[in-house]
């Protein structure tokens, strides 16, 4: 196992590396020098005196009121008949194949998050929905002396580590109302999603940034944010004017958006000490939009006066033709109802009434399939249904099934929640479902005597698996803040999934039953440290810790209730970490055990946090710890079990080294390294290796048992739609 994870390490650390080559010397910079005599400036000598400001300057800002006005335009320039599809990828109105509006909104920000624009004023040859209003406001949120942009979506110029991602060169020098302004432009040493490009134009002696263009790429989008900002130094983090162009280009069709702004400040307000924002665990970020009803006004001279820039011929051309064209894919109406049918089968769908929302996932979704060297092709359907209460309570009841091709299982889960006290997590949930095929203790001492003669061929052993259908009843509340108390029970009813081929012997056909249940209360805690959260609404939402999450559960089974005859105690401990190390890189770790004790009678070894999972996950699965390669066969072999999981998350690591033109379209690479011991499997591992972007995840994953690789297996599922 040291080999293995010697490996592991080594391949963690070569994303460490310069991507071509390491950014200057920081030690050749002079302590408290403001400005340097211009035959010795450089752009990377520049760039140091920015970055070094930039730590500072990012969380100075706390609190402004502001009038933003905004104008966008949305063009569809190429279109078919999968246009119908396109809403569910960006803001469209399929409807309207150029449209026009203007926008006036009270826009207040309060640090660290929250942000809430009042729209007082709308006009335009066509009304932008909620989405296309939140598509102009919230690019609006960019702070550019901040490492990292659009909740991580890129990283900036301005990070600590920037050298070690871009090139910078100093473009021109230029005069400025007695100011001199250095260009300053900022390349990708590696084309990636997570990195853009643009200019900086930084003021001498402030090293401050005057304005910037940022250009970039994020899933089916290119874009071009441009922002100029105040002079002084009372607005010289706050944009003055700010242009956005999106260009969406997916499934043969390109749809055009622009956004001007301007921005007209009430109050500022600043924290020099920023003191606060260190203690400060509520990270919610109340980003909203204020409106009850449209404000549509018509009133050419109000907007005259609110327009910082008279509207061109070409808009005003647009403005004064109301679109009213409806969306046509194809000249005959039958094809027209059979696109409306199909989207409705394999596309999610949502749908708001009133207090409650239905999201279906569609019936025929093809992004609901999945794939996994143990599991094969997988299919899966699931429905949430909400509703809420003028309380903020609610209830959801989410229904799941789905089909495991190459074991020909199926699988549902039923269940229904009441978020009684949302801000405080306390919820009541009841679950019917059917998990996983297991065996019984008494196939585990069969296991265990061929263990002694080497035979690890489960099918020859022909073992005795059974149903376990069950219904659980759970409540869940938070006490203080990252520490949760749950309890509740469940009751399993298992049967033999099929008869054994082999004469098993007297004895052993006496013990086992055709029928098993089991009653089984449990309670469990689970303690965050220092947990950042964020408030939707009501409803509390964890976020991020930078310290571990520690869960112990106990759980008893007690004999003579409802036709119970399980007697024995489970216990389980799990830690888990997500540690981010800069520069959207990260390491998971995942490390849990468990044991089965004062077993009176037959029992199965179900465990919480080592079990199988027949479903391919979402790749941001914060608790991760599953094996990939492992057999079904093992996860009930032993009545105690360790793992431990490490996962390595970064942009770069080998597409850098092999071929760096196909980064740009990988989001992130991850390495993965698992351990786990049983009795019965001393000595099992895997290594991993996955990539994934805005569309799917692909991993290869390879099984080790006693330093030999015994099996090798891919993993695949799909992001899009998710």
């Amino acid at each position: 196992m040291k080999k293995v994870f010697s490996i592991f390490i080594l391949l963690c650390l070569i994303s460490y590396l310069p991507v071509y080559g390491e950014g200057p010397d920081n030690s050749k910079l002079i302590p408290g020098k403001k400005s340097k005599p211009e035959s010795t400036l450089t752009a990377d000598s520049i760039m140091q005196e920015v970055i070094k400001n930039a730590a500072r300057y990012q969380n100075l800002l706390s609190k402004y009121e502001a009038e933003i006005y905004i104008k966008g335009r949305t063009e569809i320039l190429r279109k078919n008949f999968l246009m119908r599809f396109a809403h569910h990828l960006f803001p469209v109105n399929r409807k309207s194949e150029d449209m026009i509006f203007e926008m006036i909104s009270h826009s207040e920000f309060n640090s660290p998050n929250y942000y809430l624009h009042n729209i007082e004023a709308l006009n335009g040859n066509a009304i932008p929905n909620s989405k296309k209003q939140e598509e102009a406001l919230a690019f609006l949120n960019l702070n550019v002396y901040a490492p990292t942009a659009y909740e991580d979506g890129f990283i900036m110029p301005v990070t600590r580590k920037a050298f070690r991602y871009y090139n910078f060169s100093l473009e021109e020098i230029e005069e400025v109302n007695g100011l001199k302004i250095y260009k300053i432009r900022f390349l990708p040493k590696q084309w990636s999603q997570k990195l853009v490009c643009g200019d900086m134009y930084i003021i001498d002696e402030a090293w401050t940034i005057d304005r910037m263009e940022i250009i970039g790429r994020n899933a089916f989008t290119h874009f071009n944010v441009e922002m100029s900002f105040g002079r002084d130094y009372g607005h010289f983090m706050l944009p003055e004017k700010a242009d956005l162009t999106l260009r969406y280009q997916v499934m043969g069709n390109t749809v055009l958006s622009t956004y001007h702004s301007a921005f007209t400040y009430q109050s500022v307000e600043w924290d020099e000490e920023q003191t606060r924002k260190r203690k400060l665990l509520n990270l919610t970020q109340y980003y909203q939009i204020s409106s009850d009803t449209i404000p549509i006004i018509e009133d050419s001279t109000y907007w005259e006066v609110h327009r910082d820039q008279p509207l061109t011929p070409e808009e005003k051309r647009v403005y004064n033709t109301p679109y009213e064209k409806q969306f046509i894919e194809s000249d005959t109406s039958e094809f027209n109802n059979y696109i409306q049918l199909t989207e409705k089968f394999t596309s999610s769908m949502t749908m708001n009434f009133k207090s409650g929302r239905l999201k279906y996932y569609g019936f025929l979704n093809p992004f609901q399939l999945g794939y996994s060297g143990r599991n094969g092709l997988t299919y899966k359907q699931k429905i949430r249904i909400d509703k809420t209460f003028n309380n903020g309570t609610k209830i959801r009841f989410r229904p799941e099934g789905g089909y495991v091709f190459k074991r020909k299982e199926f699988y549902y889960n039923i269940t229904t929640d009441w978020y009684y006290k949302p801000e405080k997590l306390g919820y009541l949930s009841l679950i019917a479902e059917n998990r996983s095929q297991s065996y019984s203790s008494e196939m585990m001492d069969v296991i265990n005597e061929h263990l002694k003669d080497s035979i690890l061929n489960f099918k020859e052993l022909d073992l005795i698996f059974f149903n376990n259908h069950v219904i659980e009843l759970r409540n869940n509340i938070e006490l203080f803040n990252g520490f949760q108390l749950s309890a509740g029970t469940s009751y399993h009813r298992r049967t033999q999934a099929k008869k054994s081929k082999y004469n098993l012997g007297e004895d052993m056909e006496e013990v086992l039953n055709d029928v098993y249940h089991d009653f089984i209360p449990f309670i469990s805690v689970s303690y965050t440290p220092r947990q950042y959260y964020r408030m939707n609404g009501r409803r509390k939402e964890y976020v991020f810790s930078r310290y571990p999450t520690i869960s112990i559960e106990f759980a008893k089974s007690i004999p003579g209730v409802m036709q119970s005859t399980g007697n024995y105690d489970r216990i389980e401990a799990d830690i888990h970490q997500s540690i981010p190390i800069g520069g959207l890189r990260k390491l998971n770790y995942h490390i849990s055990a468990g044991t089965y004790t004062r077993e009176k009678s037959t029992y199965f070894a179900d465990f919480r946090y080592f079990a199988r999972r027949n479903f391919p996950e979402g790749w941001e699965d914060q608790l991760g710890g599953v094996f990939n390669q492992l057999s079904r066969y093992w996860y009930n072999a032993s009545d105690k079990y360790f793992q431990t999981h490490l996962m390595y998350q970064s942009p770069f690591i080998l597409f850098q080294l092999f071929n760096p033109n196909a980064s740009r379209h990988i989001v992130a690479e991850r390495f993965y390294y698992s351990y786990l011991w049983t009795p019965a499997l001393p000595h099992y591992s895997e290594i991993g290796y996955g990539v994934g972007n805005h569309i799917f995840n692909i991993g290869v994953f390879a099984g080790i048992n006693k330093w030999e690789v015994h099996s090798i297996g891919l993993k695949f599922a799909f992001e899009l739609f998710q």
